[in-house]
């Protein structure tokens, strides 16, 4: 499921992309949750809009059985699984093209599973975090360890709203959009929207608090620091809507030609854009690897592992590249040196990264997920039932945009 949740991902960034070279630019994955479509006209625009929604919506009902299953299974048997795979299906299926023929009227609801998973794992953190502290073993701290990863990778670009929320800051924010609406929104989408925000906010809170309680007990961990770094990036764009609470307002007035700080696009950029398209990955990917939801003793494994860490590490440095480059006038040929020697380093250095990284797994993390699996005929059915579904919603985001839906 992981796996096809990065293939999903992959398609719907791709269809972000495609929407980069139009003049309206892309509407980004809050807008398309929030049903905040507007269609052009134009088959190709219009057809990557409704991609953007379909595969949302597909990733979307893949993390909620990831949650059913990590960091406990629910249910376990080919029964239980068939069910599950069904219930995808049929969701697919059926949800977004009734959503899109409706003229997005519905779209908040998908909010509401998002948020189920959001309350599932946050509970499960609780739990695990308490047995903890009660009984100080060590297999309740994997438990909590894998709550708070799935938690960050799914809600993450939403707990940096955190202090605007509960300050109501981000109501300011709203009240902008909701000038823009020729008719008053429905109350299931005023309660999807503030639903989504409350959930981020609570979450990072949660893990914040919890966090700071074990790390004064039994010292700080990587993600203890990962939440406290949210927290901090929250308080920094408490301030940024601070300061941009101005130009809000004179666009509620019909005036929004006033002048936009461009550091805000950069900030917003290394924030919530390298939580969703960089970290967000990486956090998926240390799950599989720490927690052995991959057999990391497979030959052909570890070298595409070891494909990825280069991969990883070369999307970091260039990244890092950009951000300099962005703040410092560097040319491009000292930053495409510097990127040279970083391709060198990690090609002879990444076998040994790879060992580390594989091998850095405990035993409880070990055995704190344990699971069922598929059988081989189960699996190869998924995989069909999968790519069906990508190329079904392709097909209909076309059709549905050359008839002017």
């Amino acid at each position: 499921m992981i796996g096809w949740v990065f293939i999903n991902s992959a398609v719907y960034h791709l269809a972000e992309s495609i929407l980069d070279y139009y003049p309206s630019g892309s509407f980004g994955q809050t807008s398309i949750d929030f049903g905040l479509n507007e269609f052009q006209g134009i088959v190709g625009y219009d057809t990557a809009v409704l991609m953007l929604f379909g595969f949302q919506a597909t990733m979307n009902i893949l993390m909620l059985v990831i949650a059913l299953h990590l960091p406990h299974d629910i249910g376990k048997g080919n029964l239980w699984n068939a069910i599950i795979i069904a219930g995808i299906a049929i969701y697919v299926i059926i949800v977004p093209p009734i959503i899109i023929l409706t003229g997005f009227k519905y779209a908040a609801f998908q909010n509401f599973i998002w948020a189920i998973v959001g309350l599932f794992w946050t509970h499960t953190y609780i739990r695990a975090i308490i047995n903890e502290a009660q009984t100080g073993d060590e297999k309740y701290r994997s438990i909590s360890k894998a709550s708070a990863i799935l938690l960050i990778a799914w809600i993450g670009h939403t707990m940096i709203w955190w202090l605007s929320a509960y300050t109501f800051l981000n109501n300011e924010w709203f009240v902008v959009i909701l000038t823009t609406f020729e008719e008053p929104p429905s109350a299931l989408w005023l309660i999807a929207v503030n639903l989504g925000w409350s959930i981020g906010a609570v979450t990072i809170v949660t893990l914040t608090i919890c966090e700071s309680y074990r790390a004064i007990k039994k010292g700080p961990s990587a993600i203890s620091i990962i939440v406290f770094a949210l927290a901090i990036i929250g308080f920094l764009n408490w301030i940024q809507d601070t300061i941009l609470i101005d130009y809000y307002y004179n666009c509620l007035e019909g005036d929004c030609t006033g002048e936009y700080p461009a550091i805000i696009d950069l900030y917003n950029y290394l924030t919530g854009g390298i939580l969703v398209y960089l970290i967000k990955p990486l956090l998926f990917v240390y799950l599989m690897i720490q927690f052995k939801l991959i057999d990391t003793s497979s030959e052909k494994n570890r070298n595409l592992m070891r494909m990825m860490v280069i991969l990883v590490l070369l999307i970091v440095s260039s990244s890092l590249i950009e951000l300099v480059q962005s703040l410092i006038p560097i040319p491009q040929m000292v930053t495409g040196t510097l990127l040279a020697i970083g391709v060198v380093f990690f090609v002879g250095w990444e076998e040994k990264i790879t060992s580390k990284f594989v091998n850095q797994g405990n035993l409880d993390d070990l055995e704190s997920i344990k699971g069922g699996g598929f059988n081989e005929s189960m699996l190869r059915n998924t995989s069909f039932l999968m790519m069906f579904l990508i190329f079904y919603i392709v097909v209909v985001s076309m059709i549905l945009a050359a008839t002017g839906v």
